[in-house]
């Protein structure tokens, strides 16, 4: 009875072990766009633009490819994060100093 036990514990173990390096390995692709059936995708727009772009040329998509790919390189590093939260403080700070001159000249 024990051994049965052990074994139904170690198929349990093996059966989550493998659900979640599967989830990591979904996650991981489609953070880094590696995946192109996902989710996330927009058929509307992707057909509309697949339109509009189908006559580029082979140069132009294959230096369309590199780009986004830097470009997602790039949005995954916390120094992207750091760059995003700077331009919200800064344009909350901008607004908030439109809004004190603009109080100010009504005041007047």
């Amino acid at each position: 009875m024990a051994l049965l036990a052990l074994i139904a514990t170690a198929e349990a173990m093996l059966f989550s072990v493998s659900r979640a390096k599967h989830g990591q390995i979904q996650r991981r692709q489609v953070l880094m766009g590696e995946d192109v059936n996902s989710v996330h995708a927009l058929p509307v727009i992707d057909d509309y633009l697949r339109r509009k772009t189908a006559s580029a040329s082979r140069f132009q998509a294959f230096a369309a490819a590199k780009v986004t790919q830097i470009c997602r390189q790039a949005v995954h590093t916390r120094s992207f994060e750091l760059l995003v939260l700077h331009l919200i403080r800064s344009a909350i700070h901008r607004s908030r100093k439109k809004l004190s001159i603009s109080q100010l000249e009504v005041t007047r």
